[in-house]
């Protein structure tokens, strides 16, 4: 999934203004909880060259560290907009996300909501 479908970064006459796809975000966050787990595989260099080639090593993003990146880019910003928050109902990831949202809108910050069709406008 590319950064862009992600998050929508442009500037509006209200400033700054971040669209953010609870959809995608979810996504990622559910991919990031289900590679943090994934240290049983044996490190690359435990490989022998006799063995053929080690298996692929992959930079897996924690959902600590997703949630941070989110977290900077609103420190950028002077207007959030949540599309496709119905993705967001009853998660843990909404419990995760409101603190963020709270300090948002408590430095300033702009909350609106949207959906996905008017994200691609």
């Amino acid at each position: 999934m590319n950064r862009r479908d992600f998050l929508r970064l442009k500037t509006t006459p209200r400033g700054r203004t971040l669209e953010l796809s609870c959809r995608h975000l979810y996504m990622r966050y559910v991919d990031a909880h289900a590679s943090s787990g994934d240290d049983a595989r044996p490190a690359v260099e435990h490989y022998d060259v006799w063995m053929g080639e080690p298996a692929a090593a992959f930079t897996r993003r924690t959902p600590d560290a997703l949630l941070r990146s989110v977290a900077d880019e609103l420190r950028q910003v002077q207007v959030l907009r949540l599309t496709d928050i119905e993705w967001l109902a009853s998660t843990e990831l909404r419990t995760q996300l409101e603190p963020l949202l709270a300090a948002f809108r408590a430095g300033g910050g702009l909350l609106e909501y949207g959906t996905a069709s008017d994200a691609q406008a």
